[in-house]
């Protein structure tokens, strides 16, 4: 099975444009996050602007590129949120429990890509 292929199988589809978009997201976000503190905006400030252009890149990415088909912005924004949360407390568990920082921050990565595509795929965008 080739690229094309695999980008137009329903599941595995999704799934694959949805980690593409997640990349293309994250180096929008934290380039953004970065520039801006070059430019010695205060980090906090940074770190906000950026996750809120990252979301609506992500939002924009999935609906034309991951699923095709427009959804609601709010919900998807606490789909986002939902996600975010499992990563935080995935992180908490896995530092609790010893884990490595950097291990665990991938472990709560993990839980948020699974987390968030589900619900894009069974809730925001319902395909």
């Amino acid at each position: 099975m080739n690229i094309k292929e695999l980008l137009k199988h329903k599941g595995l589809g999704y799934l694959i444009r949805y980690l593409i978009v997640g990349v293309i997201n994250t180096f929008v976000g934290f380039g953004l996050i970065f520039l801006l503190t070059y430019l010695k905006v205060n980090p906090y400030i940074a770190n906000i602007i950026g996750y809120v252009v990252g979301i609506v890149v992500s939002y924009i990415l999935n609906s034309f590129f991951t699923f095709k088909k427009k959804a609601n912005f709010f919900v998807f924004v606490i789909s986002m949120g939902i996600a975010w949360l499992a990563n935080i407390i995935m992180l908490k568990v896995a530092l609790e429990l010893g884990v490595n920082v950097y291990i665990a921050q991938v472990l709560a990565g993990i839980v948020y890509v699974v987390v968030g595509f589900g619900l894009s795929k069974l809730v925001v965008f319902k395909v």
